[in-house]
């Protein structure tokens, strides 16, 4: 699921920077006026020419990156995700995980400067077990960008949990899909709508999948541009 990168920062600026600012969960450094999945992103003006924007600036064509905070006895929920992510670790603790719930596996990232590539297809956690809070730099991998015409996914349906549900049902096969090139072009639209460029196997697949956990799923042609 993780993939050292041969790409590595000094981190002690990083930390120090990381350490002056003030946010609770999550911290955008960067921004988009077109879609959220393929960009184009610009760092933000008061991240240029710091430690944080250069490593941005470094990492070339990057999607959406955000400072993700972890508190203690803190986790998310088990999910997949269409696009994998980037991790640099910037304040941890021993007892920080990132959990491959697919194979059963544990991954601690120490804050060395290394890069990570997460293979987020897999169904996975985040959790932090110690005493103190966890940092780390998360970057999403651009997805090919949406074009017109397509299709529009729409999904109805689910109790308390039906997002979960969502993402564990079909999240994990859409990113294989991209990874195989059946599925040329993805954007989201809401949190129950996509907009995808994709063969009829991988739309009925997706179909399939989802109505297998008691949603409603609705296919139409799109060619006219939707507003996000």
């Amino acid at each position: 699921m993780l993939e050292r990168l041969d790409i590595k920062f000094p981190i002690e600026p990083i930390i120090e920077q990381v350490q002056s600012l003030s946010f609770d969960k999550r911290l955008h450094l960067n921004e988009t006026t077109g879609p959220l999945f393929s960009g184009p992103y610009h760092i933000k003006e008061e991240f240029k020419n710091t430690p944080l924007g250069n490593v941005l600036e470094s990492l070339g064509t990057i999607g959406e990156a955000r400072l993700l905070k972890l508190g203690s006895a803190e986790s998310y929920t088990a999910h997949a995700d269409p696009d994998d992510r980037l991790h640099l670790a910037i304040i941890t603790n021993p007892y920080c995980y990132l959990q491959d719930l697919s194979n059963q596996k544990l991954y601690h990232i120490p804050a060395d400067g290394y890069v990570w590539r997460m293979d987020t297809g897999q169904i996975h956690v985040a959790s932090n077990f110690g005493g103190r809070d966890r940092i780390h730099l998360n970057i999403r991998v651009p997805l090919p960008a949406f074009q017109y015409p397509g299709v529009l996914i729409s999904m109805e349906g689910g109790d308390y949990d039906w997002k979960q549900e969502l993402h564990i049902s079909f999240m994990s096969y859409l990113n294989r899909a991209v990874k195989s090139g059946i599925v040329t072009g993805i954007e989201k639209v809401s949190e129950r709508e996509l907009l995808l460029n994709a063969s009829q196997e991988a739309v009925d697949n997706i179909t399939a999948s989802v109505r297998s956990k008691g949603f409603s799923v609705t296919v139409k042609s799109v060619s006219e541009v939707i507003t996000f």
